[in-house]
């Protein structure tokens, strides 16, 4: 699990819309740019098949398990993509215009209100899709596939955290 989750981190900074990443930590991700768009598409592809791979792999299910769980986590995760996609166009836009000195007051209260929606959105998700997933798993299996969810979450953030610069607020 450890090598699928280190090279899952790795993919998942594409996502933030950046073709390459400064090589120390502390210094800013670089902007995409068009040329590099089909390079972020093959690695959000690759994400999501690492993802799936890795809860495969740590939720051992069975075969009657499976046949009720995929098609439930299938949707679930289309809808959290979706959501991890604005999560990763807010990011790649506040490096943007952290890149060119273009933060603001304003700019940075929609940013905040921002990244609080879309924590909720993601966070009322999980719980929407919890009922479906308590039918189809045992109360332990369903425990730990929210934790591999918020684990990987927590590592992509934590790498994240690594490469997004700060705002300067002088």
């Amino acid at each position: 699990m450890k090598q699928l989750m280190t090279t899952w981190i790795s993919l998942s900074l594409l996502l933030l819309g950046c073709a390459s990443i400064a090589d120390e930590p502390g210094q800013s991700i670089s902007s995409n740019d068009d040329g590099s768009r089909d390079e972020v598409e093959q690695g959000r592809a690759m994400i999501r098949e690492a993802r799936v791979e890795i809860v495969r792999s740590e939720l051992h299910l069975t075969e009657e398990e499976a046949a009720g769980f995929w098609p439930v986590y299938t949707v679930y995760r289309g809808e959290t993509d979706a959501i991890q996609d604005r999560y990763a166009a807010m990011v790649a836009e506040y490096v943007r215009r952290y890149e060119s000195a273009n933060l603001s007051d304003e700019y940075a209260n929609e940013l905040i209100d921002t990244f609080f929606a879309i924590k909720r959105e993601l966070f009322d998700v999980q719980e929407k899709f919890l009922p479906e997933f308590r039918n189809v798993l045992p109360a332990l299996k369903v425990a730990r596939l929210l934790q591999l969810e918020n684990k990987i979450n927590a590592e992509i953030d934590a790498q994240m955290a690594l490469v997004v610069p700060l705002v300067d607020p002088s």
